[in-house]
């Protein structure tokens, strides 16, 4: 069956995870700024603590329950870490300055993104499923805004939007229903094997797994795959899939 649509992942495929201490040190900051209306001194190693506890926390509901919380739910566990009064509008200002870090500390874009993207967006229907974290999908649409990339995609399926993550069905399924076509005539590009890959498998979507990010450390042992193919960059991926339609 002919391919059709193609959707891709957001993190280590798209952008990869640059800047990410310029990004906590701007959470940091507003975080404190919060803080110091009770008096309370937060100590660089504190907040750490606090972070790993949160991603332990947002890893926790993103593997077991299929969604990954919202910024809401991330900021209110940040803020009970230190055991401080109830306070509705100093959580909403963190959720917002936490999910607004990624526009003022941006990651960058994977080289050769923007060419791929523009050769396949003129034979296919692209949309993105993301899984997402502290930047939920109207911040991620104005990063891509922002790198020239948005007005290649014609659908997004962000968790934050859908509340689901992969590898459930719907996070792939509300773009696909918007184009209209079969997962039998999709193909899905992403890096995490037991979200990006075997979501899509299961579904009957030809899948790539994208190993190409320098920022992400690859183990000694590389997992075992089950996606159709694999690529270590994104010249690469546009040779697959030329491959796949002759």
């Amino acid at each position: 069956m002919a391919l059709k649509a193609i959707t891709i992942d957001f993190w280590n495929t798209l952008f990869d995870s640059s800047n990410g201490t310029g990004r906590n040190n701007y959470r940091q900051k507003h975080l404190i700024q919060e803080i110091d209306k009770y008096g309370v001194i937060i100590k660089s190693d504190e907040f750490e603590s606090a972070m790993k506890a949160s991603w332990e926390y947002f890893n926790k509901i993103w593997l077991n329950e299929q969604r990954t919380p919202t910024l809401t739910e991330s900021a209110t566990f940040f803020w009970k870490q230190f055991a401080l009064p109830d306070d509705d509008s100093a959580i909403e200002n963190i959720a917002r300055h936490f999910g607004e870090a990624i526009l003022h500390h941006p990651p960058n874009v994977m080289s050769e993104v923007k060419e791929a993207l523009q050769f396949l967006s003129g034979k296919y229907l692209l949309g993105i499923v993301s899984d997402t974290g502290f930047s939920p999908g109207v911040v991620l649409r104005e990063l891509l805004r922002q790198n020239g990339l948005y007005d290649f995609f014609k659908a997004f399926s962000f968790s934050d939007e859908t509340g689901v993550s992969k590898p459930h069905p719907k996070a792939f399924l509300t773009v696909l229903e918007q184009f209209k076509f079969t997962p039998e005539e999709s193909l899905h590009i992403g890096d995490i094997e037991q979200t990006d890959i075997i979501g899509a498998k299961k579904l009957g979507m030809k899948a790539i797994r994208f190993m190409g990010d320098p920022t992400v450390a690859l183990s000694e042992e590389p997992i075992a795959t089950i996606a159709d193919f694999e690529a270590s960059s994104w010249g690469e991926i546009v040779d697959i899939i030329n491959k796949i339609e002759k």
